[in-house]
């Protein structure tokens, strides 16, 4: 494991998959204290029109965005059925399917005893103690959730979402942005 996290941070990236795009994005993020962005799952992506469909390969445009943020991957809808494959692989899809079900939530926008179902089915399956597919965050986020429960609101879980964003921006997005691994992606074996 140790030699792996080196390999990563010596890592050079291959010229064709270099280039910035910083011009293709829609706009500047919101940054928190430590000047990563902050993102909420809801907001509209930067893909391309031609890049909505989640077909099996990307084009190497669509990588080199990849490679920009971990944003630019979960706004295209390639990145994401990629991003999901590769978490799948490593056993760990749990933050990202935890993510979308949240993004879901949000863009249903469900009241009352619909809101209340919803939002126990996402912490039964997440946060609470026999959860299935539980998501590593913090006791006080865990305690802060349960007791929101009676009485939900569509945001009460954006505090999780944005530490599991954290989480994957740390951990799986930097391997799933290895040049190995997109040049896998592009020969369509990834």
């Amino acid at each position: 494991m140790k030699k792996f996290r080196e390999s990563l941070k010596r890592r050079k990236t291959k010229p064709h998959l270099r280039e910035s795009v910083a011009n293709n994005c829609t706009s500047e993020p919101e940054v928190d204290g430590m000047g990563g962005p902050i993102w909420d799952g809801v907001s509209k992506g930067n893909a391309a029109k031609n890049d909505k469909k989640p077909g099996k390969k990307p084009n190497v445009e669509q990588c080199r965005r990849w490679q920009e943020s971990l944003e630019n991957v979960l706004h295209d809808p390639k990145g994401e059925a990629h991003f999901l494959r590769f978490l799948k692989k490593e056993f760990c899809s749990e933050n990202f399917e935890f993510w979308k079900d949240v993004k879901q939530l949000k863009k249903k926008k469900p009241e009352g005893e619909k809101l209340k179902k919803d939002v126990k089915i996402i912490y039964d399956e997440y946060i609470g103690d026999s959860a299935s597919k539980q998501i590593n965050v913090n006791g006080k986020l865990k305690v802060a959730i349960r007791d929101t429960i009676d009485e939900p609101y569509i945001e009460m879980f954006d505090d999780a979402q944005k530490f599991v964003i954290q989480l994957m921006r740390d951990g799986p997005y930097r391997r799933f942005i290895d040049e190995d691994n997109l040049q896998e992606i592009l020969k369509g074996h990834g």
